[in-house]
């Protein structure tokens, strides 16, 4: 594969069965342009002082299958704030060419709470996402890292404050089925620019300071559910482990850092859907290529059921 930085063993492209679940040519590919864009993230991450670490199904995988967890089809990282805010101020200059760092800041339209690393030169998209400007190639989800806040009162209002920014700013580029709210947010953000509000929302999870605070919840679920936080101790150091073909960074308590999202059988396998079933990959095409071809193929079925009804 031409759009890859890191070498890829050529027997690992090739249909395989594992668990009972065949995992075909094309979405090996795309765990290639993964586990490519990993160890791009990594190797930035060590040049520069910081920390990353596997996450979620991603580090399930590397303890229970030396890899991915095979019908998943993702990658997740978590950092620190500290070093995440780092990592963001850095990225334009490091993620360059077929890489980039994908954040609200630097991407108009994108409103994840978190930065997305991403390769420009393939795609991964649904069609809901067609005709959107912002990059839209293979992706590795980089989640942060905050402190909890223990006291129940304190929980409460940091929570409504947070989410009443997350949800305006979501309103603001999605009317379906909320006129009302996204009028709201169309008359604040039309004097307000709606990334000094998302500046703000991370503001407010940084108080927390991770490192003054005994346990820690990636912000963009905060206090959504118990499953998402864990020890601060858990991430005092990387761990190298086997992902596949390559290592990547663990957290060195492992057990603390599933067991919060799967519970204590975490070990047993489930095969459950992937939170992109919807999303269209293509480890060789880039994202604009195929936006332009999907563009035509939807406006000629609206044309098609257009003609039906008449």
């Amino acid at each position: 594969m031409e759009n890859l930085t890191y070498q890829v063993p050529d027997d690992f492209l090739r249909e395989e069965t594992r668990c009972g679940y065949t995992i075909s040519a094309e979405m090996k590919k795309v765990w290639a342009v993964e586990i490519d864009l990993a160890r791009k993230l990594v190797d930035v991450c060590q040049r520069n002082g910081l920390k990353c670490w596997m996450d979620s199904g991603t580090l399930l995988g590397a303890v229970r299958h030396k890899g991915f967890i095979p019908w998943n089809d993702d990658i997740d990282f978590v950092m620190l704030r500290k070093d995440y805010d780092k990592l963001v101020a850095i990225g334009d200059k490091e993620f360059t060419g077929k890489y980039m760092l994908q954040t609200t800041y630097n991407e108009p339209g994108y409103i994840c709470g978190h930065a997305q690393l991403r390769n420009r030169e393939t795609t991964a998209m649904d069609d809901d996402e067609v005709g959107l400007s912002f990059c839209r190639g293979i992706f590795i989800d980089i989640f942060v890292l905050d402190g909890f806040v223990e006291n129940p009162v304190l929980r409460v209002l940091h929570r409504v404050s947070t989410l009443l920014i997350k949800k305006s700013i979501r309103r603001y580029f999605d009317f379906r089925g909320h006129k009302i709210t996204h009028a709201l947010s169309a008359a604040l953000y039309s004097v307000v620019d709606y990334r000094r509000a998302f500046r703000l929302f991370e503001r407010l999870f940084s108080l927390v300071d991770c490192d003054t605070h005994r346990r820690v919840s990636v912000s963009t679920y905060k206090y959504s559910t118990h499953r998402r936080i864990r020890l601060r101790s858990a991430y005092n150091e990387m761990v190298m482990m086997d992902f596949e073909y390559t290592q990547l960074p663990a957290p060195n308590d492992t057990h603390e850092a599933l067991v919060c999202y799967f519970g204590e059988d975490y070990m047993t396998p489930r095969q459950l859907p992937t939170a992109h079933s919807q999303k269209h990959f293509d480890a060789e095409m880039p994202y604009t290529e195929y936006d332009a071809l999907r563009k035509k193929e939807l406006e000629q079925l609206a044309q098609q059921k257009r003609s039906s009804q008449k």
